[in-house]
Formats: structure tokens, C-alpha cells, sequence
């Protein structure tokens, strides 16, 4: 692959792995609301399009719709997801960092890529306010924006956090690549017009991933560092 002036990142399963206090965050909430807990398996497949969905995934199908459902038949599933959903801030905020740790090898990556001039960017389903707090404490100084959640932004898999990335930084699509694990991160790189590497340490296997469209993938990270020319 080409040497590239700019790279983004996805975070959960890319930068981070945020597996264990993600499944301990969602079970504290479906429990507290009611609701059976999840395998660290099922929470795994879960992730990777925003606090909504992985909520909306966790619940009961009993409380889901099916699609020939009128719009009032949804007030139930609704409900939970906003219930589910203020218990999982609230834990979240305290304890979302107890177990969060950078995969082996990233702040190395992300030295060498600072070191070269590389811009870096993290482009994340989670909300900003996570995203930014992890990135200082975690790898301060290292990135150069942050990019989540928040009112008025369309998550991925649209490209709209992507492309915002790239006005900021001041970077052409061309110059630039976007690493990340899941399908959402495929679909919102292809919608950019982006180059995507997929990593397959995080929550997906390469299988699924090349289902999902993937055509470049990294099994560790220094197999990244050298897709990435570092």
C-alpha cells in the first residue's frame, strides 16, 4: 500500500479493547431494568454501531417488532432502549476504563506514525465525550482529532464522520486510509471514498469481514504497521 499523509481509525476492536467493560456496563444495565445478561460472545457481535444498537441488540426479541409492525407497536422496544440506555451511561461514565486498554503494539504505532508526520484521526460510533477522554488519557498527544457521538452527526456506517475527519485534518481522500474492525467501518470507508484496512484482532474474523466487503486486512498490529508503511 501507498504511503499515506493521514490515517483514521475506528477505536473499540481497532485502537482499544473495550470488550470487557463494554459486557460488564450492558449486563449492569439489562439487569438493573430487568433483562436477561449476555455471553461476552453475544456483547462481541453486538458492538460496533453505536450505544443504541448494541442496546437494541441485547434485548429481548420478545420485545421487537416484526417489520409489517404499525409505528405505535414500537413504544415498547423504545422505552426499553431509553431505560437500558440511561442506566448504560451512567455505569458507563464511571466504569467504562476499569479494563479498557490500547492492543499491544498501537501507542508504538501511533509514535512512529507522529514521529513521520503522519496526521492521525479516531473516528468512533461511541459518544464524543468517551472518545475524547480515552484519547487523552490513553494516547495523549498522539491524536490529532476525535470524532463521535454526538447530536446532529450520522454514525457509521454513513460516511459523514469520515468526511468531517478529513475537512479537519485537511487531508484529500486520496492521502489517506481508514483502519477499523467491523462492517460498519467497510460500508462508511467505501461511502467516503476511502481506503480500508480491516483488522482482524478486534471483533470479527477475516471471514466475516471479507463477507462484509474487506479486501485488505491486518491480523495483528504489526502487520498493520506494515500495511500502513511504518
Amino acid at each position: 500500500m501507498k504511503k499515506y499523509k493521514a490515517v483514521i481509525f475506528d477505536m473499540d476492536g481497532t485502537l482499544l479493547d473495550t470488550l470487557t467493560d463494554l459486557r460488564i456496563s450492558l449486563n449492569h444495565s439489562l439487569k438493573v431494568c430487568g433483562y436477561a445478561e449476555h455471553t461476552e460472545d453475544e456483547v462481541r457481535s453486538y458492538i460496533g454501531d453505536g450505544m443504541g444498537a448494541l442496546i437494541l441488540r441485547a434485548l429481548p426479541d420478545s420485545l421487537k417488532p416484526d417489520e409489517s409492525a404499525e409505528a405505535e407497536d414500537f413504544r415498547e422496544i423504545n422505552a426499553a432502549c431509553i431505560k437500558v440506555g440511561k442506566e448504560f451511561r451512567k455505569f458507563y461514565i464511571e466504569h467504562g476504563e476499569d479494563n479498557t486498554r490500547p492492543y499491544e503494539g498501537i501507542v508504538g504505532l501511533l509514535t512512529e506514525l507522529k514521529a513521520q508526520g503522519v496526521k492521525t484521526a479516531v473516528v468512533s460510533n461511541k459518544v464524543q465525550e468517551a472518545v475524547e477522554r480515552l484519547c487523552e488519557r490513553l494516547f495523549k498527544g498522539l491524536i490529532d482529532i476525535a470524532v463521535g457521538d454526538r447530536e446532529g452527526v450520522n454514525l457509521k456506517p454513513a460516511p459523514d464522520m469520515l468526511l468531517e475527519a478529513l475537512n479537519i485534518l485537511g487531508v484529500n481522500r486520496e492521502d489517506a486510509v481508514f483502519v477499523g474492525d467491523g462492517e460498519a467501518d467497510i460500508i462508511a470507508a467505501k461511502k467516503a471514498e476511502l481506503n480500508c484496512i480491516s483488522v482482524c484482532y478486534g471483533y470479527r474474523t477475516e471471514e466475516f469481514l471479507r463477507e462484509k466487503g474487506g479486501s485488505v486486512f491486518a491480523h495483528d498490529v504489526r502487520e498493520l504497521s506494515n500495511l500502513l508503511k511504518v
